[in-house]
């Protein structure tokens, strides 16, 4: 809760917790509007209270240049102080929570939907027969959508099929997948292993959308080697892909944890399209021991599978 009044006050100014709370939520976010989603209060209330804050210290924290923030100096170095304290109060509470059993521990999580068929689920199996106490919250997530819910804190951590790149996130590689081509059982093709990109040519082919990561991913390889595949129907994720392939209407390129889970022939590509999974969380805060937890369980999963990225 945000003090009504602190105006009045002309005690000797004395850097509260909820003054670095305000203060460091607009030097993640780079303004105020987004610094008040981040703490769920109003923009006026945490507008008032960087004022406070700047007339109280009788130096400015941020220069409003062009309709944006831009810290000052001395908010740079006042942000390592901030930081310094915020990261040990979230040590404090992770102690506090871990003292009463562990009952409280909760770890919320978001991932790809390409990752949500195999790959997490045997890893959040895992999780669970080695902590029967850890709460789990899981859901599935576009890439777009990751950085918001990690620096708003309604994930712990986020398994991204492509990396994320973002200023206020730590995106680390650790497993490769590569792409692969499903079909019907009885499809022509399903003997030829592996196939090129160009003889899928003249096939009804089912693609991602272009604005999507993986179509993003797939329209350059295609590009590169000059050919026209043409998609008869565009799909936001890989399960889509599977559901349409069913149904008899084309072949399709998959990410390959989905592609082996589906029922369908899986032909491996000559022309290898990688891709990185990578982890992604907050560049200020550290990885809970849950989340840590998850991390291991995830690069052991891929050291077994093979697909490790050294380190």
């Amino acid at each position: 809760m945000l003090p009504a009044n602190e105006g009045a006050d002309t005690s000797p100014m004395v850097f509260k917790l909820r003054h670095m709370e305000v203060f460091r939520a607009v030097m993640l976010t780079g303004s105020i509007s987004a610094a008040a989603k981040l703490l769920y209060v109003s923009q006026p209330a945490v507008s008032k209270l960087i004022q406070y804050i700047e007339g109280r210290l009788a130096y400015r924290l941020f220069e409003r240049i062009n309709n944006r923030l831009v810290p000052t100096a001395e908010a740079q170095v006042l942000f390592r102080e901030v930081e310094r304290v915020y990261q040990a109060a979230l040590e404090v509470n992770e102690c506090a929570l871990s003292l009463g059993g562990g009952e409280h521990r909760k770890l919320r999580i978001s991932c790809s939907a390409s990752l949500s068929t195999v790959v997490i689920p045997i890893a959040l199996a895992q999780l669970k027969r080695e902590s029967p106490s850890l709460n789990i919250e899981w859901q599935t997530s576009l890439m777009g959508e990751m950085p918001n819910q990690i620096l708003s804190k309604k994930v712990d951590l986020s398994i991204a099929a492509l990396p994320v790149v973002h200023d206020h996130l730590h995106s680390q590689a650790f497993m490769r997948g590569r792409m692969v081509v499903i079909m019907p059982p009885d499809h022509r093709l399903a003997g030829h292993a592996p196939l090129t990109l160009r003889q899928l040519e003249g096939y009804p082919l089912l693609l991602f959308r272009p604005d999507m990561p993986f179509g993003k991913l797939l329209a350059g390889h295609i590009e590169r080697r000059g050919l026209q595949l043409v998609s008869l129907l565009s799909f936001t994720n890989a399960n889509e892909a599977v559901a349409l392939v069913k149904q008899g209407m084309g072949i399709s390129l998959i990410d390959e944890f989905v592609a082996q889970d589906s029922g369908l022939a899986v032909v491996p590509l000559a022309d290898e399209i990688h891709f990185d999974v990578s982890f992604v969380y907050s560049r200020f805060e550290p990885p809970s021991h849950a989340a840590l937890h998850l991390m291991q369980v995830l690069q052991a999963q891929a050291q077994r599978l093979g697909r490790a990225i050294p380190k």
